[in-house]
């Protein structure tokens, strides 16, 4: 009896291991038909907080196709695309991801670029070296291949919040025209810049007037009169402000006070 018992573990101990053996034979490998590589528009940035909505930097690779092997050779992986940027060329474990899905090509704004290089711990407005690279994602098994790194010299802003949680807009006829809806209707916004703690803007405005306002909202809005170019103190319920060429214009603005004190001081360069 004691030898069939062990004649019966043995022979479900070899099935055991034959099956085990030709599923690992016929599990799917992931093979690329090229190494991929990548280029950028520039290697130097310099990123600013008035430029956020301009294109930083263009990365391009080429096309790589993907080969599988046993039982699911069957199943054509479809690739996507990932531009990563790290502090260093060896340490791309939490980079900055900007997704590119299937395209050969990723445009990445100012302000993205920024959000990823603060992401990373780069904030200081000084150039420091970082290091971009593709990746090829393949599969529901998320096979990644990954492209040799390119240097990126880079000037980043620090990012921050403001000093409350106040939202400032430029309404009126130079902007986007007075506001006549409820709250939800403004003009163009300001962001705040940390570099230069006030709100600021670079955009186009159209020859015509102008004020500002708080928070969608009427009851605190400053005007005033003078040089823009030069600066303008802004006063609560203050009058109309006026732009006399349509253009691209940089504009500062900076408060004091709250409620209906509220006080402040405006330039307005091309």
């Amino acid at each position: 009896m004691k030898n069939l018992l062990t004649q019966a573990f043995a022979v479900a101990f070899a099935l055991t291991s034959l099956a085990s053996c030709n599923k690992d034979e016929n599990k799917a490998t992931v093979a690329p038909s090229a190494p991929l590589s990548l280029t950028a528009s520039t290697n130097t940035v310099v990123l600013t907080q008035l430029n956020d909505a301009n294109n930083a930097i263009t990365y391009n690779w080429n096309a790589v196709s993907f080969a599988m092997s046993g039982t699911d050779a069957t199943k054509a992986p479809a690739a996507t695309y990932q531009v990563q940027i790290a502090k260093t060329a060896d340490g791309f474990g939490y980079p900055a991801v900007f997704d590119a899905g299937t395209n050969l090509t990723k445009t990445i704004t100012v302000s993205d670029l920024n959000k990823g290089l603060n992401a990373i711990g780069i904030a200081t407005q000084t150039a420091v070296p970082v290091y971009a690279r593709v990746v090829a994602v393949v599969g529901t098994d998320t096979y990644t291949f990954a492209s040799a790194p390119v240097t990126l010299t880079a000037t980043a802003y620090p990012a921050c919040l403001p000093p409350n949680a106040d939202t400032w807009a430029l309404v009126g006829p130079a902007g986007l025209g007075w506001p006549s809806g409820g709250a939800s209707e403004d003009g163009v916004p300001l962001t705040w810049n940390c570099a230069l703690q006030a709100y600021t803007a670079r955009t186009t405005l159209n020859a015509g007037e102008f004020k500002f306002r708080k928070d969608k909202a009427w009851t605190v809005n400053l005007g005033g009169a003078g040089n823009l170019t030069q600066g303008v103190a802004l006063a609560h319920n203050g009058p109309n402000l006026s732009i006399a060429t349509t253009g691209v214009y940089t504009v500062k603005l900076t408060v004091s006070g709250s409620g209906t004190s509220t006080t402040g001081n405006v330039t307005v360069t091309p």
